[in-house]
């Protein structure tokens, strides 16, 4: 039979596989050579326009180019695999030596309970292993599958359900299922508060975290626990991938994660930079405990917990390897609300301690958090260029000069981005136009997060998915916005080039975006329906039956 992860992990190990091809070293070089040919014609007096718009322009364009720099970087240097000799003389003889070298053929052939009690060894001593698995209000149904299958992971361990939702009806399903249960008498500090109670409350020299909505090969602890032969490794991080590729956001946002996941993320293995991302992670309990435990300060606890433990000189992997497989945001709502507390999260740690001035982290490790934190002023970078094309049809304000032919920009242009795109049809397979959609539009998203961040307005912590009726357009509003103002503005831009005869560039990119916010509204809309429809199915199942008794000629 086959599991949900064996389809994805062909996937991840298709493009482990291409990342390593001379041919990606070869777009990369193009790539950078082309970011560097394009900033230098920026930069060109003679091809300045306007001041304001070039400003504007010439603000967004470099940081573009700068987090496009880095990531060529932490791609080139990646491409290693971290699954040295002496983890793998650790994986055969991680668990009992009565199990064998074949030890997961065997494991598989067994019974369950056989296999979730096999002992395992690090140093040739006996080792213990928690999994907590933090819940807030999540469906019970999906809480038992993960909990059921975090049980049955091979090797000896405890799981344990972080309830933090008080909820008897998820006490008594983990008692019937035979996992651990663990209320907190406060909750407070939210996801990392939770975790940190649980250790003062368990013993196992290792734990791994998985939230209520990622489902656990049974292996991931074979896959993981190897690596800690290495005293001086704090955790080992494993990707999140998807399987609920349903609809624009949920096909849209996963191929955004996977992005991160099989090209940076590797990468920063290289610069012993590879964070936390809160769940699919096993942690060594003593080097957690030595920063006084999870990191509270901010939502972002997984990645404010892994620059602490880098800052104290401990080491972190990350594996591509596909261990557990999770639900991507379905709804815009769901979707909103997970991109805002994570750039928010970004911000607080950009704004309260940015990366470059941590003394304690080498300059590679500083540089990789700076690109991590500073990436969501993305949105900054968004809203400018949206505003250069307005500016050339309302005030005939250009950001370069109209003596330049357009086939020279383009020209220009092209070199740094077209570059990307074919990487990504190249590493990826190819590009999903949805997730470019999905990027640029959530612009608003990530600006109130930074405003957010610096006024410290705390953000409230919501499950991906809880499933709510909200309409998807009191999370879009500022997108509504933004479309109605391009389509005005792309008519009053072909009226004015029908009146005096001229082709304009900023014309075509302006009703480019156009087109962009308008299908994306389009689809908010679409979602805004199925919604209602959902609703109005919800309740004629929950509507009462009236029950008519008659009783000698009277009715009740």
């Amino acid at each position: 039979m086959t599991k949900p992860t064996d389809n994805l992990q062909d996937s991840a190990n298709r493009i482990e596989k291409q990342l390593r091809s001379p041919t990606v070293t070869l777009i990369l070089t193009i790539a950078t050579i082309g970011a560097f040919i394009y900033l230098n014609y920026l930069l060109q007096p003679a091809y300045r326009g306007d001041p304001l718009p070039y400003t504007l322009a010439l603000t967004a364009e470099i940081f573009i180019i700068m987090q496009g720099l880095l990531s060529f970087w932490t791609i080139l240097s990646g491409r290693t695999n971290p699954r040295n000799y002496e983890y793998h003389s650790a994986q055969a003889k991680l668990y009992d030596e009565s199990v064998g070298k074949s030890a997961i053929a065997i494991l598989k052939k067994q019974d369950s309970k056989v296999s979730r009690t096999v002992p395992m060894y690090v140093h040739r001593k006996a080792i213990k292993v928690d999994v907590y698995i933090p819940v807030y209000g999540e469906p019970i149904d999906e809480i038992k599958a993960t909990a059921i299958a975090a049980r049955n992971i091979y090797g000896t361990h405890r799981t344990y359900i972080l309830d933090d939702g008080d909820s008897d009806e998820v006490e008594a399903m983990a008692k019937k299922i035979g996992v651990e249960y663990i209320r907190r008498p406060i909750h407070n500090n939210a996801k990392a508060g939770n975790i940190n109670y649980a250790l003062e409350v368990t013993d196992g020299n290792f734990y791994l975290i998985l939230d209520a909505d990622f489902v656990a090969d049974p292996t991931i602890l074979y896959e993981t626990i190897p690596f800690f032969e290495n005293d001086n490794l704090a955790f080992v991080q494993t990707p999140q991938f998807y399987d609920n590729q349903n609809n624009f956001v949920s096909t849209a946002a996963n191929f955004m994660q996977n992005v991160f996941y099989s090209l940076i993320q590797s990468g920063k293995n290289h610069f012993n930079a590879a964070f936390c991302v809160g769940t699919n992670v096993v942690f060594r309990r003593k080097a957690v405990e030595s920063i006084g435990g999870m990191v509270t300060k901010s939502k972002s606890e997984d990645i404010w917990t892994s620059l602490y433990l880098h800052e104290h000189g401990y080491e972190s992997v990350y594996i591509p390897t596909v261990l557990a497989v999770g639900k991507t945001p379905e709804t815009l709502m769901a979707y909103s609300k997970q991109q805002l507390r994570w750039a928010t999260g970004s911000f607080e740690i950009f704004l309260r301690s940015n990366p470059l001035t941590r003394r304690r982290l080498t300059v590679d490790q500083r540089l990789q958090y700076f690109a991590t934190t500073s990436y969501y002023f993305i949105g900054f970078s968004v809203l400018l260029l949206l505003l250069l094309p307005p500016l050339q049809i309302f005030f005939n304000l250009s950001p370069i000069s109209t003596t330049i032919p357009i086939w020279q920009w383009a020209l220009m242009y092209s070199g740094f981005y077209v570059s990307q795109l074919i990487l990504a049809f190249y590493t990826m397979g190819g590009f999903k136009f949805k997730t470019l959609m999905l990027s640029n539009v959530s612009f608003p998203i990530y600006i109130k997060a930074f405003f957010n961040a610096l006024t410290k307005r705390d953000q409230a912590w919501h499950a991906t998915n809880t499933v709510s009726y909200d309409s998807p357009f009191n999370y879009v509003r500022i997108q509504v916005y933004v479309f109605v103002f391009l389509l005005l503005t792309t008519i009053v831009g072909a009226i004015k080039a029908l009146y005096i005869d001229q082709f304009s560039i900023s014309l075509v990119w302006n009703a480019l975006n156009t087109f962009v916010f308008g299908y994306f509204v389009f689809m908010a809309a679409a979602e805004g329906r199925e919604l209602k429809k959902q609703r109005q199915r919800q309740r004629k199942e929950e509507k009462p039956t009236t029950n008519i008794i008659t009783i000698e000629g009277a009715t009740s």
